[in-house]
């Protein structure tokens, strides 16, 4: 019994932070899309960002702490927490314990971000796409769960509201006239001239 609940504790701490990241990604785009009304203001959408990319992180932490206390696993901290030390699958659960680093550092950015300031905090939060695709295919590939029919729609489901909000972001951004150099450094760049 204790294998079973351990198991099952696993991955549905894995699916359930994969769906937050999802809902977390999304609104991150949407966010960039400046989707918001009167009645959600933009304060109310970047906490819930904030909320969904925290719960996500508590979720993988659930994830991981299950699979490493599993008793058929059997996985030691090392092959938990330091990418190819395992045996069991050493790619794919390295792209899940780079993901968890690349997460937590994406974190960290943000608690940062008074420090090193909004041009470096957003660069950085780019990653959060790589961030994406790694959990992706570390679930698709590794996830007891994904030839069952309801994961294969939860992975593509997934990947069409992300693709199609990264999309609309991207033809945005091509469209946005590109912005002017702050003035002290259009004169730096004039006086090189």
């Amino acid at each position: 019994m204790w294998n079973a609940l351990t198991w099952n504790i696993a991955r549905a701490g894995g699916l359930t932070a994969y769906v937050l990241l999802t809902f977390a990604v999304a609104v991150g785009l949407a966010l960039t899309l400046r989707w918001q009304s009167s009645r959600w203001p933009r304060l109310i959408n970047s906490e819930l960002h904030n909320f969904l990319s925290l719960l996500g992180l508590i979720f993988t932490l659930v994830h991981v702490l299950a699979i490493w206390i599993d008793p058929f696993t059997h996985f030691a901290w090392s092959e938990v927490l330091i990418p190819f030390a395992s045996t069991y699958h050493a790619f794919w659960m390295t792209l899940g314990i780079l993901a968890l680093y690349l997460g937590l550092a994406i974190g960290l950015s943000t608690w940062l971000r008074p420090l090193i300031g909004y041009q470096w905090w957003r660069r950085f939060h780019v990653l959060t796409l790589l961030l994406y695709v790694l959990v992706t295919l570390h679930g698709v590939f590794i996830g007891s769960d994904s030839d069952t029919w309801w994961a294969t729609a939860l992975y593509i489901g997934s990947i069409l509201l992300v693709g199609t909000l990264l999309v609309l972001r991207l033809l945005k951004a091509a469209q946005e006239p590109e912005r002017p150099l702050p003035a002290p450094v259009m004169q730096k760049n004039n006086r090189a001239l």
